[in-house]
């Protein structure tokens, strides 16, 4: 009989395995308390001071004295502004306009005294050789003088740099045509037009330009020292309004009309802003007749010049040419249409429009003599054509260039009438724009010294108030 295999006996339980223990949970750090920066540190303060009466106070007062303060800044920076731009206008750009013109006006001047001079031939006076001379001088030294001033400006430097170039080239063409003149020797002629065409060309178109140059940055310098300085004016009436607010609570909290230190801010306030107005309004008022009654008269004069000394220039040309000179005839009638307008209607010309700025009778008076003597030189001028016209070539240059009653002297009267003219303009350019500056002097000075009374002011009533809360 079989027997199933017995089992396998069984092994002994293992032993229990006790367990381990639980290790604790790492303690957690303690909480550092996050440092509040110092912005948000003084914004606390600041709203607990703002729950008590003693730090609303405190408040206002710092707020009123930092207005203050910036208001005495704002206005110490546009009035220095101000005042620096007048300065630039009366002793800077103005003055640089003026020189400008000065330059044309000597170029122009020497090539018509050349022109002169070359029709006399071997009887050329020594006082048009040295008019000639001095005016070329005169244009070398204002050139360098425009070149040192104007160092900031590189349009106006290209402008000087062709003048330069061209001037020594512009007399040396002048004595070849004299010298060959002297000769006898008709390349002379030709010389003495290629000189003035040069002239007309290159030369005074750059001088033009550069008056033109000058004259727009007179004239911005004009519109920046006439702007109203609104930031001081706007400023100083926020800071009356804070003041007004500050006192009228003050009266509201304590039934008390006045508070000194509050009163005197407001004061200091009140004249600063009331001497400001008045200042700037005077300044601007006599920097604008600076410009209406003077520097726009020099404008007008100063074109007048200009156009005299063209017609001058071609009337000698005109008879240089000898037979060929129509065109130089024809320049000769427009730029005398410009200086007095056509023959009896003088209205839009440069002399009427002169005439009418000229705001006295000193001013009116070489005007007057220079629109006679431009109607002497006319009539004289269609005497001395018809006669070379008719052949009478040397009774002609005679009637040009002669010593009694002739055109030259009529050109030398409108030329000495608005030298006359310029002169008493540009005094009362500089006058007005004397008296323009003058107006905003010691109101920097006072814009420090009252706003700082102000604040020292408003910060004695505030303290005031707060000695009664201790």
């Amino acid at each position: 009989m079989t027997h199933p295999p017995s089992a396998p006996p069984a092994s002994p339980p293992a032993p229990a395995v006790p367990p381990a223990p639980a290790r604790p949970a790492p303690a957690a750090p303690p909480e550092v308390p996050r440092r509040r920066t110092a912005f948000a540190e003084g914004a606390a303060r600041l709203r607990a001071a703002a729950r008590t009466e003693p730090g609303r106070l405190r408040i206002i007062g710092a707020v009123v004295a930092g207005l203050l303060l910036l208001l005495g800044g704002v206005t110490f920076a546009e009035i220095s502004a101000r005042a620096a731009d007048a300065d630039t206008v009366r002793g800077g750009s103005q003055p640089l306009s003026a020189r400008a013109a000065e330059i044309y006006r000597s170029l122009a001047d020497a090539n018509t005294t050349a022109a002169a001079g070359f029709l006399a031939g071997a009887q050329e006076d020594p006082e048009t050789r040295q008019r000639y001379e001095r005016d070329i001088d005169t244009a070398a030294a204002l050139l360098a003088e425009a070149a040192a001033r104007s160092s900031g400006s590189a349009e106006a430097q290209r402008y000087i740099a062709v003048l330069n170039e061209a001037l020594p080239d512009y007399t040396g063409l002048v004595e070849t045509a004299r010298a060959n003149n002297r000769q006898g020797m008709p390349l002379g002629g030709a010389y003495l037009r290629y000189a003035d065409e040069r002239m007309q060309e290159t030369m005074l178109s750059a001088a033009e330009a550069l008056y033109a140059l000058e004259t727009e940055r007179f004239q911005d310098d004009l519109d920046d020292a006439r702007a109203w300085p609104w930031a001081s004016m706007v400023t100083g009436l926020v800071v009356l309004s804070v003041l007004l607010w500050a006192q009228r609570r003050h009266y509201l909290r304590t039934n008390r009309v006045f508070n000194q230190g509050l009163l005197a801010a407001t004061a200091a306030t009140t004249v600063l802003l009331v001497w400001l107005v008045g200042a700037h309004a005077v300044a601007r008022s006599a920097l604008t007749d600076a410009d209406e009654n003077a520097a726009q008269s020099l404008s007008a004069l100063y074109g007048a010049w200009t156009e005299a000394l063209k017609a001058r220039g071609d009337e000698s040309i005109t008879l240089i040419a000898r037979g060929a000179g129509s065109e130089s005839e024809d320049s000769y009638r427009t730029h005398m249409d410009r200086l007095a307008g056509e023959e009896g209607r003088p209205e839009g010309s440069l002399l009427d429009k002169a005439h009418a700025l000229a705001d006295d009778a000193e001013g009116r008076e070489p005007v007057e003599r220079a629109i006679e003597a431009t109607a002497e030189w006319r009539s004289r001028h269609t005497d001395a054509r018809a006669l070379e016209l008719a052949g009478e070539y040397q009774d002609s240059v005679n009637m040009v260039i002669g010593p009694e009653d002739t055109t030259g002297e009529s050109f030398d009267a409108v030329d000495a009438s608005l030298a006359a003219a310029v002169d008493h303009e540009q005094a009362e350019f500089t006058r007005a724009a004397n008296d323009g500056h003058s107006a905003l002097g010691g109101l920097r000075a006072a814009a420090v010294v009252l706003t700082l009374l102000g604040a020292v002011g408003a910060v004695l009533g505030i303290g005031r108030r707060l000695s009664e809360y201790r």
